[in-house]
């Protein structure tokens, strides 16, 4: 196997398992807080296996953490709320709304726009308003959660994308995941009975998905290109809601399924760097 196709095989792979995030956060009892405590508590022990631990390197990796831990910890808690307080499909949705968050503060920020960005704002809300369903756009605070979600990411995604190529991808993802799980620890501590009870899942979240997940993602974005790896991570939401209709019995509206495939599409076009 050439080392190429290694690296389509691992990303495919672990977008695949991405997907069962959802279905984690869905059967399990714990607070959204409590599950991304332990998260990143046991993703950021993980990571630490393959970052650069110099000295210099390490302190200056989390004092940028100090910014990205605490967008992360939001950014993680309110998307697992959103998810359990929505269907599936619903909550993964909004999540995906974040290129047109991304978007919408460049222009705030008074970074040059081209018209179809505009025209993807645009789009995408529309996504947004069938996915919601048109009788369905209300105060629930799931869908706050949810657009509060795309939003941190989006201020993640601006403030962490410039460190990436100076400290390393790896590196900045260490950083965010460390600090956001000190943040945690009053919450990851207060669910230590479930955490004893739950050994497999905690593993399974925090070391495979999170931490082996993340270093697989930048070793592949070493070897294959960015296009390539952020198309095929586009699985995640898909395989998500697959696994929902199938192991959980949710089921949407044409409407809402056209609404969730537009926000997709959204994402995929700015992946694909039309702008």
């Amino acid at each position: 196997m050439t080392k190429t196709y290694r690296a389509y095989v691992l990303i495919f792979s672990i977008s695949i398992l991405w997907g069962t995030i959802p279905l984690i956060i869905k059967t399990t009892s714990i607070s959204s807080l409590g599950l991304v405590g332990v998260r990143t508590l046991v993703g950021s022990i993980t990571l630490f296996l393959f970052i650069d631990k110099s000295k210099k390197n390490l302190s200056t990796i989390l004092k940028h953490g100090l910014i990205l831990g605490p967008l992360l910890a939001i950014h993680w808690a309110t998307m697992f709320e959103s998810i359990n307080l929505n269907s599936v499909a619903v909550g993964i949705g909004l999540v995906f709304t974040y290129p047109i968050f991304l978007i919408l503060i460049k222009i705030f920020m008074g970074i040059p726009t081209k018209r179809i960005q505009l025209y993807l704002v645009v789009f995408g809300f529309f996504g947004v308003y069938l996915l919601l369903g048109i009788d369905k756009i209300s105060s629930n605070l799931g869908i706050l959660y949810g657009l509060m979600s795309a939003f941190t990411l989006a201020l993640l995604i601006i403030y962490g994308e410039p460190l990436t190529k100076t400290l390393g991808g790896l590196n900045v993802a260490f950083s965010q995941v460390s600090i956001a799980a000190l943040c945690l620890i009053p919450f990851t501590l207060n669910n230590i009975d479930w955490i004893s009870n739950n050994i497999s899942v905690s593993l399974f979240l925090g070391a495979v998905l999170t931490g082996l997940g993340l270093a697989i993602y930048w070793y592949c974005l070493k070897i294959i290109t960015p296009l390539a790896v952020g198309t095929i991570t586009y699985m995640e939401p898909f395989t998500g809601v697959l696994l929902s209709s199938i192991l959980l019995g949710e089921s949407l509206s044409f409407n809402q399924y056209l609404g969730f495939a537009i926000v997709l599409s959204v994402g995929i076009i700015q992946v694909l760097k039309v702008k």
